[in-house]
């Protein structure tokens, strides 16, 4: 049942726009226009307050009040994890879609989606994005790929093993928001962000949704806007008082551990996943570290220590292969302990990666 109405396809099929709201102010409007405003008519809005202590809780219920499509979930600070449970559970769309409040969506973007959908009966529809740096649109350095593809289980698997490879440069799987779900099959297995997890909680998603999937398309189209801020502003990058939460990959990893074997016999798989472990070691240490300060010292110090001494991260220390771009020194010197070293030089790469927020 579809009709064709100012040359946009429109589907009886409704999309449930699930925006986790905290804190969001300053960019909450543009987010929520770009939502309303979509040519796709037949969406609900769902937006979860997740404790916001700014006038965020109060603009969510005015756009309310003024669109009978939004609906509106006020709930204690959880996380983001959290508020896209809860948004789960309040969807009744056939499909749903996660918009981070600070992001925004082109007019067309569920038009888009959904027809492809329709087109290819795809489990995922995700549509390309572009990356809004402090402001200004930046260069993609990662890799996607270079025009639509549509991917059976095979390439779901190859490209998992890819971000295995390099999970800072392979991202079709890294986050949930700008691509469309079936919701009957988040629903009918259960498939929640793990509350526990502040970052990489995405990835763990993916995965555990892709074992109940059979095909993906990716599209070329541009249809979402992500802000980034190179700096430690982010709530994925802050250490506060637990290195640990910026160690989510941990639980990313089983999960993409669990789809590969359910889908593939390889011994390879347990040294890929053990490579990716300490590539993203690498990669939050340096976060981690470039935070150090007086006043966290002896607790970084502390979280380093135990890291580099766990029995498990260092048996699967010995299958990291660095390729290009890769680290090759924090790797011999996590090998021989020396947590200052580490430390140092992690400091000073995130000088040079990030503009330290302390």
């Amino acid at each position: 049942m579809n009709k064709v109405v100012n040359d946009n396809v429109l589907f009886a099929d409704l999309v449930s726009i699930i925006i986790p709201v905290y804190n969001s102010e300053k960019h909450l409007s543009s987010c929520l226009e770009s939502a309303i405003g979509q040519s796709y008519k037949n969406i609900e809005i769902i937006l979860v307050d997740d404790g916001s202590t700014d006038n965020s809780g109060m603009m969510c219920d005015e756009y309310a009040h003024k669109d009978k499509r939004i609906k509106v979930r006020h709930k204690k600070n959880g996380g983001p994890s959290s508020a896209r449970n809860a948004g789960i559970e309040s969807a009744r769309g056939e499909f749903i879609f996660f918009l981070d409040a600070d992001d925004y969506i082109k007019k067309d973007a569920m038009n888009l989606l959904v027809e492809n959908y329709h087109q290819t009966k795809a489990d995922i529809v995700i549509g390309d994005f572009r990356k809004i740096k402090n402001g200004f649109i930046e260069d993609r350095k990662d890799i996607l790929f270079s025009s639509d593809q549509l991917l059976a289980k095979k390439d779901i698997v190859n490209y998992a093993r890819l971000y295995l490879k390099k999970p800072n440069k392979h991202l079709l799987f890294a986050f949930s928001w700008g691509r469309l779900f079936t919701t009957s099959i988040i629903k009918d297995h259960n498939i929640l962000f793990n509350n526990d997890l502040h970052t990489f909680e995405d990835v763990a998603f993916n995965f555990d949704y892709l074992n109940h999937t059979n095909k993906i398309i990716f599209l070329k189209d541009i249809i979402y806007n992500h802000a980034i801020y190179d700096n430690f502003s982010s709530a994925t990058m802050i250490v506060s008082d637990n290195p640990r939460k910026l160690f989510g990959f941990i639980a990313a990893l089983a999960s993409i551990n669990n789809f590969l074997k359910n889908n593939i016999a390889d011994e390879k798989i347990e040294k890929e996943i053990w490579h990716a472990h300490t590539t993203l070691t690498i990669i939050q240490l340096i976060r981690i570290c470039g935070q150090i300060n007086d006043n966290n010292r002896k607790d970084i110090v502390k979280f380093v220590q135990e890291v580099i001494s766990d029995k498990r991260f260092r048996r699967g220390l010995r299958f990291y292969s660095p390729s290009k771009g890769d680290s090759k020194i924090l790797p011999v010197l996590m090998k021989l302990k020396f947590v200052w070293l580490i430390i140092l030089i992690c400091k000073f790469k995130a000088s040079k990666r990030y503009k330290s927020a302390n």
